[in-house]
């Protein structure tokens, strides 16, 4: 498995979390409960950007991959 498996297997992962965190968040009436979930989607989601930008960055530079 090169780096770019590894990063589309953890960017995956976020996207999951992030949707998780979401759905769950729609579903708590507790506001203070409620704005942590939001804040753990918000955190999963900057982390679903950086790796996609980090992919890009290997797709430019194929050499990078292994």
């Amino acid at each position: 498995m090169n780096k770019l498996d590894k990063m589309h297997d953890i960017l995956e992962t976020e996207m999951a979390h992030q949707m998780l965190y979401n759905k769950y968040m729609m579903q708590i009436t507790n506001a203070e409960t409620r704005q942590l979930f939001t804040q753990f989607r918000d955190e999963h989601m900057k982390h679903v950007t950086q790796i996609q930008q980090q992919i890009q960055e290997f797709l430019k530079h194929p050499t990078n991959l292994q």
